[in-house]
Order: C-alpha cells, then structure tokens, then sequence
C-alpha cells in the first residue's frame, strides 16, 4: 500500500503530478479541493476561517478550536482512503498531517514561476504587473495559513521526504522518478507503520467527534489512540466533560477502551505581557508537558492613578475571551459559524499577547484558562489562595513600562509577597530554566563539575602514596591536625562536585 501526499503553492502543477502519479499506480488520486468541499457539508466554515486568519478578524481561541476541528476532518479523510489501498494526495500542507508515518511518501513540489504565472494571467486576465503583485501576495497569504496551521514554512524541506523544483524537470519526469522511489524498501508498509496510521486515523476520527458534538466541542481535549485505547486528557477546570465523552465516543469503530484523564495539576504563569515567541514560553511549556499539567494565564494590570486608595484594594477579577469560565455558544445556535465580523476585535496591542499565547497553548492541549486582574498587587494573594490547583507560580514580565532596575526588584517582591502567605512554589522567569530545565548554563556548570571532579580524581590516583602516608604514615602524629582538616575540606567539596554532576546530568536526561 503506497500512500503518497504531494504539496505545493501552485494547486495546478501538483494536481498534475498527483494525477500522472497515480495513472501510473493505478489509484485515486485526491485533491485538497475535494476535501474542502466534504469538510463545508459537515459543517466546517473553512472559507470564513481563512479569511478570519487573515484578516485578523476573530479570537483567536475560537480561531484555534475551528483550526483543530478541520486538521481533524482533513487527517481522518485522507486516512480513510488511505485504509482502502493506494491512495495520492496533494494539497498545501498535507504532508504535515503524516508526520512520523515512514510509508506516507511526503512530496514537495516547486512550480516553475513563469508558468504558473502565465497561467494565474490567463485564468483571472491580469496582466503581467498586476499578476506578479497577485502571486507575491497570495504567497504572503499562504505563508500566514501555513504558520497558523502548523507554525512552519510551507517549503520547510526537513519535513519532506523529496523535494523536485518543475524549473528543471518536467511533470512527466517527476512523475517516473516517483514511481521509481516508491519501490525503496524504506517507503513500503510495515507492520509498526501500518498501526501508526491506524492510530492517526483512530485519533482523529475521536478527536473530530468530541468538536463537532456541542456537549464536548467547547473544551480543550488532548487525543491520542494507541491499539484500539483512546486517551483523552482533559483540563483540570474542566472536568464536567468527562461525564460526556464516553456518550459522544460511543459506538465509534475501531475504539476497543476509551480512558478519561484530567492533567494532574496547573501552572500560573502571571505577567502583564505575554509573549510566545519567548524563552520563558518555551520553558512553561517544556514543564507542563513532563508534569502533565495545564497552564492557566493570569494578567496583571494596575489600576489608573486617578482610583482612590480604598478601590484599590479590590482586585477585580475578570474571565477573558479565554477564560475556562466561560459558558460557551453551541454551535448549532451559532449562526457565524465561529468566526465573529471585525468590530468583535479586540483592538491590537490591548491585550498584551493574552490571546496570541492562548492561541498557542491551545494547540499543546495544554490550556488550562486565562484571567485578567486589575487592582494591586497584594490583591493577586487572595485570588491565587482562594484556588489551590497550582503546583507552580511563575511570575513572568511585570511592570513592564516601569525601568529596569524598578520593575526587577517590584518582581522579587511580588514573587516574595506569594511565597509568605500561598503554599506554593514560586519562581520569577529567570529561574525556571536554572530549577527544571538543561540550558547553556547547565552545560557549563556541569562540565566545569566533571572536570574539577576528574581532577580530583586524577590528582589522588596519581599520588596515592604520599596521600596514605599523610593521612596514616609513620610521621602521622606531627600533621594529624592538617590530615583532619584536609579530609573535612576535600571529601565535601568532592561530593558537592560530583553530586551536582549527576544532578545535571539526570536533569539532561530528564528525571524529575
């Protein structure tokens, strides 16, 4: 069973390809077109969710949860035909739904730029300016989809498998090369191979189920099917929809064992900017995935200088577009099909990165609600002590527009304030990475330990005589006070060195 899947900006020349390919296989072959139009019958708007990504016209939680609902559709289609035997498929970003599948041949396509110029001229009757201008602008467009998908480039050639440039090779030619390296060893089926598509087309059969259904579409599911088990982690606030996801699994085929998790804990990550293009994002989320938790965001912002003092008191406490708290719309009462019209925008800049990290976390399944508190500082304490899900508060960039020396003691004392009176560990951004992850800074320390370590070692070895004629040599008796003095200082400073190596090197490895 060959399952190839083309890619391409130009729809022409890889339908093309995808077509002789599989005259010459002797199967179907399937367009990104075709897909489209089986994914608006079942309800998904992907025309307005292009256009909303583009435009920047929508939340972009309800971005993220119509994003998932078509990767969803889209992956269990193609694994539908795929099940059946032969299949080609060529889309935009279609390799990156078969990701880590070694028989799912992954083509890229790179159009000959005059041709498919003279041919966007000829199809809409532009000339040759405003066809240029139309092509480097449906490009910018296709790029944004690309990332809002699956955050890469559509040519990244790490994801591809083979990569043939039409400049210098005809369709034909392309086409017969293909046939030639399906027949490799390393692109044929395997057993292992066969059951990772079976999972893929298992999890997102159960995955686009519980979106679609309204009774479980509103919550943040991660999904995963190994052997016929279907896992779904849920968020700890919420953990209403575990009593309906056995209901909406139901009687879907293939699904041997369905098992219902909440993720064991949360992570509070305060800030008054958020920014997912950031080290301290990175390292969030590398935490949250080894403990299984979720990461709750709560903003920061302080009240206008004109408020007396007494209002300041009161931190008010607001449940974002974001928030878990939130009762949503059912989809089959709303009429927008997810995507709301511009002046439903929050306007740019004002949330801070609220809803572009949202967004993100989001797609790792590991949102777990979103805040927003106006009021003073001290006003956080009541709020973080009146929940006691978190395992871990991390106060991120505050006080962002005071100076630099201002804001990082204003941190320390926010990060002091919470440590007195809540029961929890907290830690400002820097040193997160130093407590839980392996950095540049651990790779220093640790070879600085081994080195010292092995010196220690190799300075003992080499003298091990006149070591044991110190510490117990005839003359013993007239230097026992440094003998004993030498002992207490190197067997601490040896263990404090080899002990904070095998630390690194578990935390490398991963051991919590």
């Amino acid at each position: 069973m060959s399952v190839v899947v083309i890619s391409s900006v130009d729809e022409e020349s890889r339908k093309e390809l995808a077509e002789s390919l599989a005259r010459k296989l002797g199967c179907e072959s399937i367009g990104r077109e075709a897909m489209i139009e089986r994914a608006t019958e079942a309800g998904i708007a992907l025309g307005k969710l292009e256009i909303a990504v583009l435009k920047r016209s929508a939340p972009w939680e309800r971005l993220a949860r119509d994003k998932a609902r078509y990767l969803a559709f889209i992956t269990a289609a193609v694994c539908e035909r795929a099940a059946n035997g032969n299949v080609v498929y060529h889309g935009r970003t279609a390799h990156l739904f078969f990701q880590g599948i070694p028989h799912v041949f992954k083509v890229c396509v790179i159009p000959d730029p005059e041709r498919r110029l003279h041919h966007t001229m000829r199809r809409l009757g532009l000339d040759w300016e405003t066809g240029k201008e139309y092509m480097r602008q449906l490009d910018d467009d296709l790029e944004n989809w690309s990332h809002f998908l699956h955050g890469v480039t559509l040519t990244s050639p790490g994801y591809f498998d083979v990569v043939f440039n039409l400049q210098n090779m005809s369709i034909q030619s392309a086409s017969a090369f293909l046939c030639s390296m399906l027949q490799s060893p390393e692109f044929q089926p395997t057993p292992a191979s066969l059951q990772a598509m079976k999972n893929l087309y298992l999890a997102a059969q159960a995955r686009d189920r519980l979106m679609r259904d309204e009774r479980t579409g509103w919550a943040d599911l991660n999904v995963t099917a190994q052997d016929g088990r279907i896992t779904i982690t849920y968020m700890p606030g919420q953990s209403r929809v575990s009593h309906e996801i056995p209901a909406v699994l139901s009687g879907l085929e293939g699904a041997g064992e369905i098992v219902c998790t909440m993720a064991t804990t949360n992570i509070l990550w305060v800030a008054d900017k958020f920014d997912p293009s950031s080290s301290l994002y990175g390292n969030i989320v590398d935490v949250a995935r080894r403990w299984g938790a979720a990461v709750e965001l709560m903003r920061l912002r302080g009240l206008p200088e004109e408020l007396n003092e007494e209002t300041r008191a009161l931190p008010q406490v607001t449940p974002d577009a974001c928030g878990i708290g939130e009762a949503p719309v059912p989809k089959a009462l709303d009429m927008t099909g997810g995507v709301h019209d511009d002046n439903e925008q929050e306007p740019e800049g004002q949330d801070d990165g609220l809803a572009i990290t949202t967004d993100r976390l989001i797609e790792r399944n590991i949102f777990g609600g979103a805040n927003t508190i106006t009021g003073r500082t001290d006003g956080l304490v009541g709020v973080v002590k009146s929940d006691h899900r978190y395992s871990l508060i991390v106060i991120g960039d505050v006080f962002s527009s005071r100076s630099a020396s201002l804001r990082v003691r204003l941190k320390r004392e926010i990060a002091g304030l919470l440590r007195e009176r809540v029961s929890v560990p907290v830690m400002v951004g820097n040193q997160l990475q130093d407590k839980f992850l392996f950095g540049k800074r651990q790779l220093a320390q640790l070879l600085i330990f081994l080195a010292m370590a092995a010196l220690l070692f190799l300075v003992v070895f080499t003298h091990q005589e006149q070591i044991l004629n110190f510490l117990a040599g005839p003359a013993w008796k007239s230097w026992r006070i440094a003998a004993t003095v030498g002992v207490a200082l190197i067997v601490p400073v040896f263990a404090y060195l080899y002990g904070g190596a095998a630390g690194l090197i578990l935390k490398l490895l991963k051991f919590r």
